[in-house]
């Protein structure tokens, strides 16, 4: 039964890279772990489509519309157990030298203890290599409603244009 947010997250980067290939927007598909309160680690999938808005002296402003899916955990004394999705839109800076950063704010699918209401912000730190990306991302509520455990991610993305 867990296939199917899979797929779900993989049809939505599917519909957001047809019109890059119009466009020729990069889009970035990525893989990783996420833990929340006590360590309790799962999977997630990300996808961005990240046109470029506008270009700095050392980097690139990109727009940033993208979806993380989150991999229900069971055996926790907390709610985790119910797969949840976030898609988000928000910018993201991408220095020449490689560091990137970012923030969004999103709707989210599901509902567990780390991902309580809406809305979801998502911050986003980390480097690229070419097309390789790691980031570090976090994911929450921002205390608007408890709980707000959030969602920190380590994502090892790719790029595609």
């Amino acid at each position: 039964m867990r296939l199917l947010p899979a797929l779900s997250v993989l049809a939505v980067a599917a519909c957001l890279a047809a019109p890059v290939r119009a466009q020729s927007a990069p889009v970035d598909i990525g893989i990783g772990a996420s833990a929340t309160r006590e360590n309790e680690t799962t999977l997630v999938a990300t996808a961005a489509w990240l046109p470029e808005w506008r270009r700095t002296a050392r980097g690139v402003l990109r727009w940033e519309l993208g979806a993380v899916y989150v991999r229900g955990r069971d055996n926790t004394r907390f709610d985790l157990s119910e797969d949840a999705g976030v898609v988000h839109g928000g910018a993201r800076y991408e220095r020449d030298n490689g560091f990137v950063a970012g923030f969004g704010v999103g709707v989210q699918a599901g509902r567990t203890d780390a991902l309580s209401g809406n809305p979801q912000f998502v911050s986003t730190v980390g480097w690229r290599w070419q097309r390789f990306s790691l980031l570090a991302r976090h994911i929450s509520n921002a205390s608007i409603r408890q709980p707000n455990d959030g969602e920190t991610m380590l994502v090892a993305a790719w790029r595609f244009r």
